[in-house]
């Protein structure tokens, strides 16, 4: 990958160079050997080509058309420094090219040298055979420069740490991604030419060894850069040059039935195309793919698309993300987090470090915020290849080649800097099931805030299962349900919290409609100490009224209770006013008296000891039963 990558520079800068004839006479030993050493570069024979071009220096010291050559060479090794003092002893001949310019600047960009960069740079600028797309590169070098003083000047904390050989060996690990659970890790591995898809499961901070996806997803040819739905029974990943792919690269999914993958297969069309498709990354409602392609009508290079699933379970047509996220360069390896508003990606076309850096953009109401640099020694000056960051958004994962690791890519875990986290969030994750057979079933998903009454979130199951992620300082219902069932209701109090909050993870069985079935209406609420229904208990109640008009010859009991705290005579009679209270409201929505009764139980029928006040708080509470 490397040598292909100096390939590709190099290339381009002969593309760049002007046909321009020597000023100087040229010796004809001197001649043959920088021809023969051209020969060798055609050929990516770097070292061969240095020795015959230093054999045409020794003849003629002042050959600049070699010494220039000689530098290019010096650079597709990585041996800077020599690939400077070369060019620097020539710079200001009169024949000095202005690819040679160019080149200069790019190198002391990688040597940290950003005074010198932008030297050559700004130099490169002024010159009258300077190519377009140089001169655009050129600009963004200045940016670069200017921005990797400042960035050095103001470094972020960062205290990376190998993840060990749980995960890491000696070839090389990286594209990790985590569930929006965290539970599941994915990463790619890579060893000699076999790229491979590896998981492990986490446990706070611990991870299981690593195992392979097996045969049915990892194949004599190359898979990686995966991401998962966070049930872990779909990943979608990259293949390339496969008989049944569209281009170069496309986005295949497999799926996992009976505790067994599928074969891995095309995701199809409108997704992939006759170009270039790779890096997907998978929205933790399920409802959004994120993907980097080079089609047609981007900003150039590699640009981060979307697509969405409809209700007809089929992908939309790709958009292209914008102008705030891509650039006229390469913009790669999104990340969207388990918020469903950040995004991570790498590019080399926004100001950084010199090559690509690791960004983050937020959607908001008017659309992606534009692309943040999450700052210095996260991003050094060389490639940065994609984050991935824990549903807290305290832990961040990336691969990195620093010393100290087991070898190649490594992956490792870090603190993210407060000023790269995305919003503060949990999640609700739960399994819906029958209440006697336990099987699962798909049913309506709605998290309602309750201040305004306005749903938030409405999804579906999907084989029985769904998550959601919930932000701080909100009063949430959540609600399930489906016909034939009585619904399933929660309330979610996070109006104090605003800092991380636990997950919330939950079986819930929901109850078919019949004799003495009952729920609790969680989300009912009274002033204290009085049966004044607060405004937040409609979004409950009239949920209740629909079940019942969609369910006509139902009578139902609509009890009150309390906890152990006061006068038991008390107790029983606000259970009572309480009770009466929500069969006032009902009667208010057009629902027949004949089928309403409301009891007050008091604090004799409590379904948690009343020893604390998170118990106490239990059984304070309104229930319906089914007569």
């Amino acid at each position: 990958m490397r040598k292909s990558i100096a390939i590709s520079f190099l290339l381009g800068l002969f593309l760049l160079a002007p046909n321009y004839l020597l000023a100087q006479k040229i010796a004809e030993k001197a001649m043959a050997a920088y021809f023969k050493a051209k020969e060798f570069g055609s050929r990516t024979q770097w070292e061969e080509g240095i020795v015959e071009l230093q054999k045409a220096i020794k003849i003629q010291p002042d050959y600049t058309q070699a010494k220039e050559l000689l530098g290019e060479y010096f650079y597709a090794l990585k041996q800077y420094d020599e690939a400077i003092k070369i060019l620097e002893s020539c710079s200001a001949d009169k024949s000095f090219s202005a690819r040679s310019i160019y080149l200069l600047s790019e190198i002391y960009l990688k040597q940290n040298n950003t005074e010198k960069a932008k030297i050559f740079a700004e130099r490169y600028l002024q010159r009258n055979d300077k190519a377009p797309k140089a001169a655009a590169k050129a600009q963004q070098t200045i940016l670069n420069a200017d921005f990797a003083d400042f960035a050095k000047k103001h470094p972020v904390p960062f205290q990376p740490l190998n993840l060990g050989d749980a995960i890491n060996t000696s070839v090389n690990e990286y594209f990790p991604y985590l569930t929006p659970d965290g539970k599941i890790f994915l990463f790619t591995r890579m060893d000699g030419y076999q790229e491979d898809i590896y998981f492990a499961l986490r446990s706070d901070t611990v991870f299981s060894q690593a195992m392979s996806f097996g045969k049915s997803i990892n194949t004599p040819n190359n898979e990686g850069a995966s991401t998962m739905n966070v049930q872990g029974d779909l990943l979608f990943t990259t293949a390339c040059n496969r008989q049944d792919g569209y281009g170069s690269c496309d986005i295949y999914y497999s799926m996992k039935q009976h505790h067994q993958w599928t074969p891995i297969m095309g995701i199809g069309k409108p997704i992939n195309s006759g170009n270039w498709e790779a890096q997907p990354s998978f929205s933790s409602d399920a409802k959004t793919l994120y993907f980097v392609s080079n089609r047609a009508g981007g900003f150039g290079g590699r640009d981060i698309w979307v697509s969405h699933l409809n209700e007809q379970n089929k992908w939309s047509e790709p958009q292209n993300v914008g102008p705030n996220i891509n650039t006229p360069y390469d913009d790669q390896c999104p990340f969207i987090h388990a918020d469903n508003k950040t995004l991570y990606f790498t590019s080399n076309g926004w100001p950084g470090m010199g090559k690509s850096d690791i960004f983050m953009s937020q959607q908001t109401d008017s659309g992606w915020t534009k692309a943040y640099n999450i700052g210095y020694p996260i991003n050094t000056e060389e490639d940065e290849n994609g984050l991935t960051v824990s549903f807290d958004g305290k832990t961040a994962f990336m691969a990195s080649s620093r010393s100290g690791g087991l070898g190649g890519l490594d992956i490792y875990r870090f603190d993210l800097p407060e000023n790269a986290k995305p919003t503060t969030i949990s999640y609700i994750k739960a399994i819906v099931q029958h209440a006697q057979t336990k099987q699962l079933i798909d049913a309506t998903v709605s998290l309602i805030d309750l201040s305004s009454q306005k749903i938030i979130k409405s999804t579906t199951t999907i084989q029985g299962s769904f998550f959601t992620s919930i932000e701080p300082n909100k009063n949430f219902a959540l609600q399930i349900q489906k016909d034939g069932f009585l619904f399933y209701s929660q309330n979610i109090n996070l109006k104090e919290i605003t800092t991380q909050i636990k997950p919330y993870e939950m079986v819930v069985e929901l109850e078919p409609i019949s004799s003495n079935s009952k729920i609790v209406l969680n989300n009912v609420f009274f002033d204290f100490d009085k049966s004044t229904l607060q405004p937040e208990s409609y979004v409950e109640l009239d949920n209740l009224v629909v079940l019942l008009k969609k369910n006509p010859t139902i009578k139902i009991e609509i009890s009150g209770h309390t906890d152990d705290k006061g006068d038991a005579v008390y107790n029983k009679n606000l259970s009572q006013k309480r009770a009466e209270a929500v069969l006032n409201y009902l009667l208010q929505k057009g629902i027949s008296a004949t089928r309403l009764i409301a009891k007050g139980y008091g604090e004799t029928t409590p379904i948690a000891p009343n020893d604390t006040e998170e118990n106490k708080a239990k059984n304070r509470r309104t229930e319906v039963k089914v007569l």
